[in-house]
């Protein structure tokens, strides 16, 4: 509720701040009187498209804050994720405000050059000495992962050791909300990120939704040299087929459709499978699965409890663990056998 309030307050603003700027200019020219104030107008026709630039951004900025909440509402019965509706809208913005800046550009260019000659020179040739440094590598990185898809609102993403759900796309900064493999889930951590463009020069981009919301994870269990290897593989996969199965058959069609060759789904696992590797003091017995990246937590959860209940309920194996075991000094060597076993 307060955020809708915030998107009409922040639309009021622009809106009057346009109609503010369009009274004081016709004030200074004369059209407008105030009551009670003299009369005294100001010739603004030497500042007449500077103006008109001015009044180009202002009616721009103030336009799409007006129909943001309108494009939404439009979209809200069509498009599932409120993410994916902003994404849409930032496209269109990136339109309008392209169109209004190739417009400004054209005013200055072809009204002001000869009345601004020195003064216009000065800022452009500033503008270009500020540009052409971390800003412009910001816009052409936002131009790159704007054509390229590399990502959009909604997605998750991990880029310059930061992983979040993106917010926000602007072309200097991308901002994230982030998450982290340190919190149980990748759950988020309540901290916003804002990241440069230009990260997209500089190292890799992970998303981890492009084409689908699926992640593959894996789940060690170590169980001891004693156990029933076989018995404990096969009750972990009984696990995986009563928590992950249905939904990992479910969705094979549609991993299989993202592929970039077909021969990749005899390599990519579509379905639970178990691999074993030998440690210290275990055999480590690791699940491996797919599940959505916003529920793999959930998913962990119900296949740790119920590989525990499974356990539990069958003699033939048992968990391995770190413990101590103390031999006495004085004791028999048939006492020290019985004790290491």
């Amino acid at each position: 509720m307060r955020t809708e309030s915030w998107r009409k307050a922040r639309a009021l603003f622009w809106f009057g701040l346009t109609v503010a700027f369009v009274l004081v200019i016709l004030v200074w020219a004369g059209i407008i009187g105030i009551p009670g104030v003299p009369a005294s107008p100001v010739n603004i026709a030497g500042y007449r498209s500077w103006i008109i630039v001015i009044l180009i951004l202002l009616s721009t900025k103030a336009l799409l804050e007006v129909l943001k909440p309108v494009f939404r509402m439009a979209l809200k019965s069509h498009v599932r994720y409120e993410a994916d509706i902003f994404a849409y809208f930032q496209v269109v913005s990136y339109a309008v405000w392209g169109t209004a800046l190739s417009l400004a550009l054209y005013v200055i260019l072809g009204g002001g050059a000869q009345e601004f000659g020195f003064l216009g020179t000065a800022l452009v040739s500033a503008a270009l000495i500020y540009v052409m440094q971390e800003p412009l590598l910001n816009l052409v990185g936002w131009i790159i992962l704007v054509t390229m898809r590399l990502y959009k609102l909604g997605d998750r993403i991990e880029m310059n050791t930061a992983k979040g759900y993106v917010v926000e796309i602007t072309p200097m900064n991308t901002t994230i909300r982030e998450f982290s493999g340190g919190f149980f889930g990748d759950g988020f951590t309540g901290r916003y990120a804002t990241l440069p463009n230009s990260n997209v020069f500089k190292g890799n981009v992970f998303n981890y939704t492009k084409d689908t919301p699926f992640i593959w994870d894996q789940l060690t269990i170590g169980v001891t040299y004693e156990s029933d290897h076989k018995a404990a593989e096969k009750l972990i996969l009984e696990a995986a087929e009563e928590i992950v199965g249905p939904m990992m058959r479910e969705n094979r069609a549609r991993l299989r459709a993202k592929y970039e060759f077909a021969d990749l789904q005899d390599y990519i696992a579509e379905e639970p499978k178990v691999g074993w590797a030998l440690a210290d003091s275990s055999v480590n017995l690791t699940l491996v699965y797919f599940a959505p990246i916003f529920a793999k937590g959930h998913y962990r959860t119900r296949l740790t409890k119920r590989i525990l209940e499974k356990f539990a309920a069958d003699p033939r194996v048992s968990f391995a663990y770190p413990h101590m075991q103390m031999v006495p000094a004085d004791a028999t060597p048939k006492d020290k056998v019985a004790v290491t076993r």
